[in-house]
This record gives C-alpha cells, sequence and structure tokens, in this order.
C-alpha cells in the first residue's frame, strides 16, 4: 500500500485536517489516535502525536513500523522569530535544524515541496490574503530565540517535532516534509515563556503555570487571543496541506 504519513503534535491540527478530508475512519497507532482517508485515490495515515520530539519521534517510528509509508509530512502550527512573517503565513521548511538553550544546532535539508505543489497550496490560501514562503524549522523544547541568534536562516520557525520526526525518516530512508502556519511571533506574542512552565520532555508544569497567572493575571486574557491565533493557523495549515497533497501524487 503507497501510504504517505502525516504526523501532527496537537489534536487541534489534527482536527483541522480532518474537517476536510472526510469520509476517514479511525484506527490506533500503538496508544496513539490516528486515522486514515483517501485523497484522489491515494492513501494516508494520519497520526496525533503530542508535543515534543520524544512524542514526535516515537509516533513516528510506531507509524513507520505499522503502516511502512514511502513519505512523512510533519505539518501543524509554528511560531515566527521575525516580525516579517504573519499569523496565517504558511512555511514549507526545506531545513530543520535542533534548538538546544537557545543554541542553534547544524542545519540538515528536508526534502523539497514540488512546486506543483507550493502552487497549489497558494492558490488555496490566495483568499485569505496569506502567504506561502520557503523557510527553515527550528525545534525548541519551548524556549524562544532571535532572528539574531539564527544568523541567516531564510524565515525560520518554531517547533518542537521536526527534529525527532527527521531522525526516525533518517533512519528509514524516508524523505520528510514540513509544512507550518503562524500562530504567534513578535507581532503577536504568546502570553508566557514556554520553557518556564514546561519540562524537559514538553510536559506542562500546572504549578509553574499557576505561579505565571499569579504574577501576571493578564495572560488570562492575552490567552484568548492566543487560542484564535492557533486556529487561524491550524486551519491554514490543513487548507494548504490538502491543496498541496493533491498534487504530491500527480
Amino acid at each position: 500500500m503507497d501510504v504517505v504519513g502525516l504526523i501532527a503534535a496537537m489534536t487541534q491540527e489534527s482536527t483541522a485536517l480532518l474537517r476536510l478530508v472526510k469520509p476517514w475512519e479511525r484506527i490506533a497507532i500503538g496508544r496513539l489516535p490516528a486515522y486514515t482517508f483517501s485523497l484522489s485515490g491515494h492513501p494516508y495515515v494520519l497520526v496525533t502525536s503530542g508535543m515534543g520530539v520524544r512524542r514526535a519521534g516515537e509516533a513516528a517510528r510506531l507509524l513507520v513500523k505499522q503502516c511502512s509509508p514511502r513519505l512523512l509530512i510533519s505539518f501543524g502550527i509554528a511560531g515566527a522569530v521575525g516580525p516579517d512573517l504573519e499569523i496565517g503565513d504558511v512555511i514549507l521548511a526545506d531545513a530543520y535544524c535542533r534548538l538546544d538553550h537557545g543554541i542553534p544546532g547544524s542545519l540538515l535539508p528536508l526534502t523539497h515541496w514540488p512546486e506543483t505543489a507550493r502552487e497549489a497550496a497558494a492558490q488555496a490560501l490566495s483568499g485569505g490574503a496569506k502567504r506561502i514562503l520557503t523557510g527553515t524549522a527550528v525545534t525548541t523544547g519551548g524556549s524562544q530565540v532571535s532572528q539574531s541568534q539564527l544568523g541567516g536562516m531564510p524565515h525560520p520557525v518554531l517547533e518542537m517535532e521536526t527534529a525527532g520526526i527527521a531522525q526516525v525518516a533518517a533512519e528509514h530512508g524516508l524523505s520528510l516534509l514540513s509544512l507550518r502556519a503562524i500562530s504567534d511571533g513578535p507581532n503577536a506574542p504568546i502570553p508566557l515563556d514556554l520553557s518556564e512552565v514546561m519540562d524537559d520532555d514538553a510536559n506542562l508544569r500546572i504549578s509553574k503555570l499557576l505561579g505565571v497567572v499569579l504574577h501576571n493575571p493578564k495572560v488570562v486574557f492575552q490567552s484568548g487571543r492566543m487560542m484564535r491565533n492557533n486556529k487561524i493557523a491550524a486551519d491554514r495549515a490543513a487548507v494548504a496541506l490538502v491543496a498541496a497533497l493533491s498534487k504530491l501524487t500527480d
């Protein structure tokens, strides 16, 4: 079976895609929620990994073992590093690096999206005046970074999973594509420092979160904006992905 494997970290990201690809069937990849569907006669398997490098890597490994995909795609939302990106812009990353204590590691290549897929995604988003751009996926454990720390990386975006999936893809000789839509950035920052409220395994530390809220009650109100932007980004990522997939298997 010529399967393409899709990996999203959060339920919100997966749900945005599933709304566009009905009918679908729920299955299990290990203990993780997963779904199968077809587009233009081609089979896809979507798995929701949970946040963080470890979970994403484990999900990718289970997906490869159970479904033997010919290709992996990491998709979802991400944060902009620079002010040049807007909420809902979509980044097709052709390289990634891992951020360790604010220091970027080696820049490693990802598979390039075909031009026909890029054009289809751009056309699908054109009504919302959002852009398709080439960029760099910077995998972080929650810490933020400035544009100056990343040198000349084109359109770097912060996410938490690509490096984990890339390791599994490399182990099995698989291509990996990345698609991320912008949910936050300097022009619309998230209201707290994720590295302060998450542990090294991307688990939320409730006591730390409560402490942040107590010291800065405005976080509660700012979180409403963040949730709206997350939805915009998840929906844009899903629209762009479905359009790109329609050309990926032509």
